[in-house]
């Protein structure tokens, strides 16, 4: 009886060290928070129990944060009433909320965003430094291999990091489901279970239950350890594309946040697919839903062609070829006509001024004439005040508009100038020109006129920078 008392002594702390270890790089010190979901499952009890024990050796503190979904009646009141029993026990703050998810549509990705929603408030109110969640390395297994089965490329497969986004942590993701089972036996902790995790009717529960069990059994045993020792060959790897692609893009992007493609096909097939999932993160917030076809569909789009052509992509959005350039923006919704229809925006002489028409922003500031340098490209001007008493305003273009361009004589037809530099014919009904009265003074990124320019004799500058908006 003292051997096996012994042994589980032994189990329990080499669990906690295990989640020591991954705690480690946060440098907890005395008085930071940490906000655990708990749902009152196996694995976030383990979770609870394990980062309480920790915290009483180093000091920061926890709470506890449990959302009742309400989608599996009198069994998620148990939930409920269960981890409320068992952080009273315990002595943990607990923080609840209860949610109205029924006849939601795509109920599974509305319960994930009501859920992480929550986490952030809870954690916001009590001023938690990190939340740390439940997912262990079994999760991890099961994810890769559902990417699998739907084609993720590289960086889909990598899944799961200890940290992030945003104050996320997982704590667990090097230990199994069963020692953390073996865990809760250890300390003769309780836990509720979730009936909902044996229903067929979800993917991941097939996966779990009878796909992956099916293989370590016939095919292949510890085949999860393997798909976790595979996905951390890949991490290395998306790492180091990751780097090359983000060092590629920076030299293709332009000050209109488009991404110059002319030799594209010159780029190494690895490089252009990791470039691409960069850009289209750094202009939708993520890639969720991004999956291969989609980006071997942009790939051969911008390889390819059409010239002027486009792809749809999740979301609302669209990946759209312009010529030489390309461009993640929001796919305009059927039947709205703002793209064609006329605008007329009054433009701040200070601050932001949004064009929502044209897809752009315009950032205004005054300077004294010593303290301007001259733009570096046409995406930026500045203006004699004095010349512009009137203010300025942004217009979509009309028929027989020209500009008096910078260096030029006479004037130039903007259609013709759309022409020369290549605006797709639906981008031009609504392509922002700053004026001032009847006269065009400039048209972002392509070309500024001879008017209002500023001499030795100018008091006072308006400067702006151009730029599209991407929400």
């Amino acid at each position: 009886m003292q051997y096996r008392q012994a042994g589980r002594q032994s189990n329990y702390l080499r669990i906690e060290r295990s989640i020591e270890r991954a705690l480690a790089p946060l440098k907890l010190g005395t008085g930071d928070f940490i906000l655990a979901a708990i749902s009152g499952g196996s694995d976030s009890i383990a979770l609870l129990h394990a980062i309480k024990r920790i915290s009483e050796r180093f000091g920061f503190r926890i709470a506890a944060a449990h959302l009742n979904h309400r989608l599996r009646g009198a069994e998620s009141d148990r939930d409920e009433a269960f981890v409320r029993q068992t952080c009273s026990r315990l002595g943990v703050e607990l923080i609840v909320e209860q949610a109205d998810l029924i006849g939601s549509a795509n109920l599974e990705e509305r319960a994930r965003e009501c859920r992480y929603a929550f986490l952030a408030r809870a954690a916001e109110s009590i001023g938690a430094k990190y939340v740390a969640l439940g997912h262990h390395a079994d999760d991890r297994a099961e994810t890769i291999m559902m990417r699998l089965m739907r084609g993720s490329g590289i960086s889909g497969l990598v899944t799961m990091n200890e940290r992030g986004p945003g104050r996320l942590i997982r704590p667990l993701l090097n230990l199994t489901r069963v020692e953390l089972l073996d865990y809760l036996r250890a300390l003769g902790a309780e836990f509720v279970s979730d009936s909902s995790n044996l229903s067929p009717r979800h993917l991941r529960n097939r996966v779990r239950n009878d796909l992956l069990t099916l293989i370590d059994r016939d095919y292949a045993p510890n085949f999860s350890h393997r798909l976790l020792e595979l996905a951390e060959d890949l991490r290395s790897i998306d790492h180091f594309l990751s780097l090359h692609a983000r060092n590629e893009m920076s030299k293709r992007l332009t000050p209109d946040g488009r991404l110059r493609i002319e030799d594209f096909n010159l780029l190494h097939r690895a490089v252009a697919a990791a470039m691409l999932r960069n850009y289209i993160a750094n202009r939708t917030g993520d890639l969720r839903k991004i999956y291969r076809r989609h980006i071997e569909s942009i790939m051969k789009l911008c390889g390819e062609g059409p010239p002027n052509g486009h792809t749809a992509l999740p979301g609302g959005w669209v990946a759209v070829r312009e010529y030489g350039d390309f461009i993640i923006r929001r796919a305009a919704k059927t039947g709205n006509v703002g793209y064609r229809a006329s605008y007329s925006v009054p433009i701040a002489s200070v601050g932001r001024t949004e064009i929502e028409p044209a897809g752009f922003a315009v950032e205004a500031e005054l300077l004294d004439l010593e303290a301007a340098s001259r733009p570096s490209d046409l995406y930026t001007a500045l203006f004699d005040c004095a010349e512009i008493e009137g203010g300025l305003l942004a217009r979509n273009a009309v028929p027989g508009d020209r500009i008096a361009p910078l260096g030029m004589a006479g004037h130039r037809k903007v259609k013709n100038l759309f022409i020369d530099a290549r605006v797709p014919r639906d981008r031009r009904a609504s392509y922002p020109l700053l004026c001032a009265g009847s006269e065009v003074l400039w048209i972002p990124g392509l070309v500024r006129s001879r008017f209002a320019l500023f001499s030795s004799k100018t008091r006072k500058l308006l400067r702006l920078r151009a730029f599209p908006l991407t929400r």
